[in-house]
């Protein structure tokens, strides 16, 4: 590009990671041949992967504890190319709680080879039964056989069942694993998404079922420090301003319209707002019809997912997560940010998170919160004579879409009819479920689309990577 040459103008609406993450591949890609501004409605960026100080301990929390996995590598770039992998900690081990049951630690191998590494934690899984473990093991041969294309229009309940996995087996360990990756019940989301998640997610390769739990607040982590960087890197954010409508201008431009009336011209337009959003971007406008299935997107179905934050006088636990099986309560976290320290105020917090809370979150919360007590009463015997100080649920209706076959089907690519808009959003067809990681592929994803739209080829972005040599890097 000659110094005569302008800038193109990119406009991206929405400042979650699907957002930051077109901004960050941009400015890498092609940093000297774009003007990038960042637009987000609320006071502070990060989208879903927020926090709040609560009103009682003035603590700062995450909404829903957020969990990546070594298989997320394109999330776990992002955080290393802006020197912000170190606010991670990783887990190379978890355990598993069922009240009728010794715990079960779950260690992958380090030294066999992938898929072989799982089989000595999968054995190690004391409240499934020889019989079971031979339904499930019979079931991921069968499943790592079969094509995901071909899975697409099953649900994954009756696929599990078809392939000779009773109830029990289901509850037990499919629902486990994926009720909590895919944000949703196996009676609803489609098999492929299922599929997705067990093999990308832990028999890819070693290292891929690691857990990565942030150190910071996802209010710090990614509304401060990312954005800050990012924006160090040529990008520009703007936060407090919510669009109103997105329209085609002269000379293949685009408007994008703000409620206070500010107007900002585009070469091009990344909509990285939620699929329930999508939409009202765009009505009233002229290329409303262009966009003949965004009607569809808006409609995808949810699924909630509730963080029940709880604040005792003692600690309870002595690691720092774990998974929970037969019970209300699917995971609980010990403080991540303070190594279980206790805040000035001497509480220590934990947090329990049930992912598909369809059922929980009709519950009164008083009676969820005995439920949840009464669990961990069950599992950690320092909970029996510990107090709860204070508490507080927190339900996200919208958290995440449901995976479902007819959602599969209809998500969209980043590139639309109109060569200036784009798409973003771990909605859209990145191969994923509702995930960090997803949404960090949405972004990469866009970003390509622009710049194939602006006919720069020799910074391609590939959203793929190569799992094994990035977790051999970060693990290091």
């Amino acid at each position: 590009m000659t110094a005569s040459t302008p800038k193109k103008r990119v406009v991206i609406i929405g400042g979650g990671l699907a957002g930051l993450s077109a901004a960050d591949a941009i400015t890498t890609a092609a940093p000297d041949r774009f003007d990038i501004t960042v637009i987000e409605s609320k006071r502070t960026t990060g989208g879903r992967a927020g926090s709040f100080t609560d009103d009682v301990t003035g603590e700062t929390v995450d909404y829903c504890q957020h969990v990546a996995m070594g298989c997320c590598t394109n999330l776990l770039l992002l955080m290393h190319r802006h020197g912000l992998a170190g606010h991670w900690q990783r887990y190379d081990r978890l355990r598993f709680l069922h009240p009728k049951y010794l715990p079960s630690p779950f260690k992958p191998s380090r030294w066999l080879p992938p898929p072989f590494h799982l089989m000595p934690a999968f054995n190690s899984l004391r409240y499934l039964s020889s019989a079971q473990k031979r339904q499930i093991a019979g079931g991921l041969w069968r499943l790592m056989r079969t094509i995901e294309a071909t899975l697409v229009d099953q649900k994954a309940s009756t696929w599990l069942r078809k392939n000779k996995q009773d109830d029990q087996t289901i509850t037990r360990f499919w629902d486990v694993v994926l009720v909590s990756a895919l944000g949703e019940t196996t009676d609803r989301v489609s098999m492929a998404a299922a599929r997705k998640v067990l093999f990308d997610g832990f028999v890819a390769a070693r290292g891929a079922s690691d857990i990565w739990i942030p150190k910071l607040p996802l209010s710090d982590l990614i509304g401060n420090k990312l954005v800050n960087s990012i924006a160090r890197h040529g990008a520009s954010v703007i936060q407090q301003c919510a669009i109103s409508q997105v329209d085609a201008g002269e000379d293949h431009q685009a408007i994008v319209l703000a409620t206070d009336g500010r107007r900002f011209a585009a070469t091009h337009v990344i909509s990285a707002v939620p699929w329930f959003r999508i939409e009202s971007l765009f009505a009233g406008s002229s290329v409303i019809r262009s966009l003949p299935s965004i009607g569809q997107w808006t409609q995808f179905p949810t699924s909630p997912i509730t963080g029940i934050h709880l604040w005792f006088d003692r600690p309870i636990m002595d690691v720092p997560h774990a998974v929970m099986v037969g019970t209300t309560a699917q995971w609980i976290f010990r403080e991540p940010h303070a190594a279980n320290h206790p805040s000035p105020s001497g509480r220590h917090y934990y947090q329990v998170v049930v992912s598909a809370s369809h059922q929980t979150r009709q519950l009164p919360q008083s009676e969820l919160i005995r439920t949840v007590q009464s669990e961990l009463a069950h599992q950690f015997p320092a909970a029996r004579e510990a107090k709860l100080l204070a508490n507080r649920v927190v339900t996200d209706p919208r958290s995440v879409f449901s995976v479902t076959p007819d959602v599969e089907r209809r998500r969209p690519l980043a590139r639309t009819a109109l060569p200036w808009l784009h798409l973003a959003g771990d909605w859209i067809q990145t191969g994923w479920p509702a995930t960090m990681e997803g949404a960090v592929i949405s972004g990469r994803m866009a970003a390509a689309s622009v710049l194939d739209r602006c006919g720069i080829t020799e910074c391609p972005i590939d959203p793929g990577i190569d799992r094994g040599w990035l977790t051999r890097r970060l693990i290091r």
